[in-house]
């Protein structure tokens, strides 16, 4: 161990793993528009590993909690995201104006997905 206490590593892991993930993900739309499937699906897949490193110590340490407290919390977060994303594409000329509308859009998107999930859990 590093000599930092748990807590302090953890949120040091789980950051770093995020930004791995972003990287990750980022060189594997490079390798699509460059035509290289196989490695795109590589560099996704670890993307995807990365993400569950920092999933499962989130778990462990019990940072996720109840679920439908937690799914309420993510929608009011991805709704702020996509207010705020929407905001800055008035800010911003092309092509960061189509950026941030098109992920406002997603955010929104991830918001209505959550509000059904929380509809079915009850």
């Amino acid at each position: 161990m590093t000599g930092l206490k748990l807590e302090e590593y953890l949120e040091k892991w789980v950051r770093g793993e995020a930004e791995e993930i972003v990287e990750y993900l980022a060189a594997a739309i490079v390798a699509e528009e460059q035509g290289l499937v196989e490695v795109a699906q590589a560099l996704k897949m670890i993307a995807f590993e990365e993400a569950m490193h920092g999933a499962k110590a989130l778990v462990q340490a019990g940072k996720v909690g109840d679920l439908k407290e937690f799914i309420r919390k993510r929608i009011e977060e991805e709704k702020e995201a996509a207010r705020v994303r929407h905001e800055e594409a008035s800010h911003h000329d092309e092509p960061w104006k189509t950026l941030f509308e098109y992920t406002a859009r997603d955010e929104e998107r991830h918001a209505r997905i959550l509000e059904g999930i929380l509809r079915k859990l009850g």
